[in-house]
């Protein structure tokens, strides 16, 4: 059994809507030989607060600055991102074409992290708009 800490990396947990979106992209990277792959979508508010104390008072890097119950992970409305690679190399180095992922991603009507503030952006992070009423 997985530790309620680890990843989510199942499509089937994301926002219907994201995951018919999430398909169209991964199908169409793959297609221009840039395969990618879902390291995160759904997540705990138990896991997002974890995340957030990373960098703080837990070891490791900063990873997120929301704090549990302030994520569209949390309701499966948004999702983090990687390259798929060959072994050794980094699916997250800055040679990967992330800006025309980004950009086909927002074609399909997602947010994209990288179009972000300087102070958070985020590269392999899309969501969903907010919700209106």
């Amino acid at each position: 059994m997985n530790s309620p800490l680890a990843a989510n990396n199942n499509e089937n947990a994301l926002d219907p809507e994201l995951r018919m979106k999430w398909l169209r992209l991964a199908e169409a990277c793959l297609s221009l030989g840039f395969p990618i792959f879902l390291v995160e979508g759904f997540r705990s508010t138990r896991r997002q607060e974890f995340l957030y104390t990373k960098g703080r008072t837990a070891p490791g890097r900063i990873v997120t600055n929301a704090r549990g119950g302030q994520s569209l992970h949390e309701t499966g409305r948004a999702l983090d991102f990687a390259f798929r690679t060959r072994d050794g190399e980094d699916p997250w180095d800055e040679k990967h074409p992330w800006a025309t992922v980004g950009h086909m991603a927002v074609a399909l009507g997602l947010l994209w992290g990288g179009d972000w503030s300087k102070a958070k952006v985020d590269k392999p992070h899309l969501q969903l708009p907010p919700l209106t009423v």
